[in-house]
């Protein structure tokens, strides 16, 4: 940990001390000082100021959303110091890489309005595009490392929260049409207005098409959202009823030879190509927050929810191509309690409640080819699995002085599983799948945390914390297995608990802000694969992984023309102690045990670098122009540290052109300098495999607000 505070501390000499000298507040940062002021909600549902908060904890502001009108959500979460996104393919998914390498696993809690965007039991690392981001979202906060007591599975590594635009006591509104390469079009509008003296609606809708940079990534998703907000005396209550309608093609990783000589193709044979395989995905969600403040300023916050998906896709990366065909129902709400014991303590307390079906059908949609051959009709797996989990949790905060406060809190976690085959129990259906019989499996885990937080002045702090968290098995871990997997064994597996250990400092003032981390964060029980005595391959919990590093984030105001910031990170990703296939021998008696520990985990950036300059000048006080860097460092390619990836850097040019008070047009020139790079580059299965960024591309729109 030496080395993260000696960088700590160069970066804070080289960069915070001379934006210490910065010029006085200017026009441009009173525009901003809403944000400056860095009120979030995310960490207790509640407003709070930023540095009142034990937590790294940032957020893209409704001006950066505006100077970016981002085709993807990473476009602008990518801004935040240690935050990678990759947009996938070009299309609408993406991958996450915060405190972590790029990984798809579920350590990550995604919700909008603080509503769960998906079922922990049934994570999809693709949930940002059930998010409003198209349409409506004012904001996006960010609590890097370990949620607090009122997040519960998947809240290891991130918790980003997207968050809707408000509904209005008078009529407002905006239209915008953005147009540019590879066929990009996307329509979105927004309108909001009071329906009588104490309640208003707001209605918003986006459709977005496009053809992809490569070959066979046409995508097009629309989505409404309608909210409504009554006003009491006392009380409040807001609701939202969330739709969107996803279709997207499919592509694959390129190999070495396409990705140098064909890095627009597909990535799939024309075998596949003929079959034109898709993914789609319909998502529906109905919830209200119910809020009310009672005589002795007691807070009392119910948010019930409804919440059903579908996510139909061909496997494209299986040789057979199975059809994927899931939906998911969700049932529960989330309960907040919250009051002050003395003047100078406050305590939330609460009960979170989840109830979910998943089903899932795979089978073969044509005749396959490969090894085998594949008949079309054939079952692998028919199932449902209902899952109910139930969450109290408390959290307490006491100032000890009047500069230092103590936090603490817990959570308990029950969930339950019951798995039901429509298929016929087996070891093999013939084609290297295994039918379970209906099980039934329950994990538990009680997550405590706690911080100090001491204020260094009004407009400053440091701190100190400490989190458990944890990471569900997805029931498709759980009960989609492998002939050769032991069902029996497989019952084994528990859940995986991490700690996280954070020290960090931030200060806002009116023409600065910034904030520190160095954290130490593990994965005590992460699942592996073993081997039993009579050769059958289960998941077990027995390894340890390391994660550690630094996140800077700076935001200055140099002058009355030219602002500036810079979000970085540096960070290490270990295997403490990791031996995948303990137990396995080959047919000579040998041992295929593989040892990890001590590697550098693959896919895992040495660094994380973006920077924006943002200039507004005095003789053309209209225009905005930003000019953003991305960075990201080199990596191992696998997890044997046998060949590293270089990274890449690119840059960007924004504009934005406010015509009238009204009338604003925006423009910008995505990879101006036309960088070949991979967006990701691994070694899987012995090969090479390479996701090519896009190369320069050009867009451009135009909104007007009423």
């Amino acid at each position: 940990m030496a080395q993260y505070y000696r960088i700590a501390l160069g970066i804070s000499v080289l960069f915070i001390s001379p934006m210490l000298l910065s010029a006085p507040l200017s026009a441009h940062e009173t525009k901003n000082q809403q944000e400056i002021e860095r009120i979030t909600v995310s960490a207790s549902r509640l407003a709070k100021k930023d540095i009142d908060q034990a937590i790294a904890i940032e957020f893209v502001g409704r001006s950066t959303l505006e100077q970016d009108n981002g085709q993807h959500i990473a476009e602008s979460l990518n801004s935040i110091s240690g935050v990678m996104l990759n947009q996938l393919q070009g299309g609408h998914g993406h991958n996450a890489a915060i405190r972590m390498p790029i990984n798809y696993g579920g350590y990550y809690l995604y919700l909008q309005d603080n509503i769960p965007l998906q079922s922990a039991a049934f994570f999809n690392h693709n949930a940002l595009w059930w998010s409003s981001f198209n349409s409506t979202i004012k904001r996006i906060e960010v609590i890097k490392g370990a949620g607090t007591s009122l997040h519960g599975s998947g809240a290891i590594a991130a918790t980003i929260n997207t968050l809707t635009e408000d509904t209005l006591m008078h009529p407002s509104g905006k239209l915008q049409l953005s147009v540019g390469e590879y066929g990009y079009l996307k329509a979105k509008a927004y309108y909001t207005n009071a329906i009588s003296d104490n309640q208003a609606i707001a209605v918003s809708g986006s459709s977005q098409k496009k053809q992809g940079y490569r070959e066979h990534t046409t995508s097009q998703r629309h989505e409404i959202n309608i909210k409504h907000s009554y006003q009491g005396d006392d009380e409040s209550l807001v609701s939202s009823f969330v739709v969107s309608d996803l279709e997207q093609q499919m592509a694959a990783a390129l190999s070495v030879d396409d990705f140098l000589n064909q890095p627009q193709s597909s990535g799939l044979s024309h075998n596949v190509l003929a079959s034109d395989p898709l993914r789609k995905s319909k998502y529906y969600r109905l919830s209200s927050t119910w809020q009310r403040v009672t005589a002795d300023n007691y807070l009392i916050s119910i948010i019930p929810y409804l919440r059903w998906r579908s996510n139909d896709y061909v496997a494209t990366w299986d040789a057979n191509m199975p059809q994927q065909q899931s939906q998911v129902t969700s049932a529960g709400f989330l309960s907040t309690l919250s009051f002050e014991p003395t003047n100078d303590s406050e305590l939330i307390v609460g009960i979170d409640y989840e109830h979910s079906v998943g089903e899932l059908v795979s089978f073969q949609a044509t005749t396959g080819w490969g090894g085998n051959t594949f008949i079309a009709g054939h079952s692998y797996y028919d199932d449902k699995t209902t899952y109910v989990g139930i969450s109290p949790y408390f959290q307490y905060q006491q100032a000890l002085t009047d500069q230092l406060t103590l936090a603490f809190g817990a959570r308990y976690d029950y969930n339950n599983y019951n798995f039901k085959n429509n298929l016929a129990a087996s070891n093999d259906d013939g084609y290297g799948n295994r039918h379970l019989k209906n099980r039934r499996d329950s994990f538990k885990n009680l997550s405590p945390k706690a911080s100090l937080n001491y204020l260094l002045d009004q407009q400053s702090a440091v701190y100190l914390r400490y989190a458990n968290s944890f990471r569900l098995p997805t029931a498709a871990s759980l009960y989609h297995l492998k002939s050769g997997d032991s069902d029996s064994l497989s019952g084994g597996v528990d859940i995986e608990r991490s700690n996280t250990y954070e020290i960090g400092y931030k200060i806002n003032r009116q023409a600065f802000n910034a904030q520190l981390a160095i954290y130490y964060m593990d994965v005590d029980d992460a699942i592996v694969r073993a081997y039993s005595e009579l050769g059958q391959s289960y998941q077990t919990n027995a390894g340890r992984i390391v994660h550690q590093g630094i996140e800077l984030s700076i935001n200055g105001q140099l002058s009355d023309e030219l602002s500036v910031s810079v979000a970085i990170s540096k960070s290490r990703h270990k295997f403490d102690r990791y031996v995948v296939d303990a137990g396995r021998v080959d047919k000579q008696g040998q041992n295929k045990a593989l040892d990890l520990s001590g590697n550098e985990m693959k896919l895992a950036p040495d660094y994380i670098f973006n920077s924006r300059l943002v200039y507004t000048p005095n003789a053309l006080s209209k225009l905005t122009a930003i000019a953003e860097l991305k960075s990201i460092g080199d990596y191992y390619m696998d997890n044997k540290n046998s060949k590293k990836y270089a990274g890449y850097s690119i840059a960007n040019l924004k504009f934005n052109y406010q015509v009238t008070e009204r009338l604003k047009l925006y423009g910008r020139v995505s990879n101006i300098f036309d960088k070949y790079y991979a967006q990701q580059a691994e070694i899987a299965y012995g090969r090479e495999k390479y996701s090519p960024g896009a190369g320069r591309t050009v867009d451009a729109g135009i909104s007007y607000s009423f």
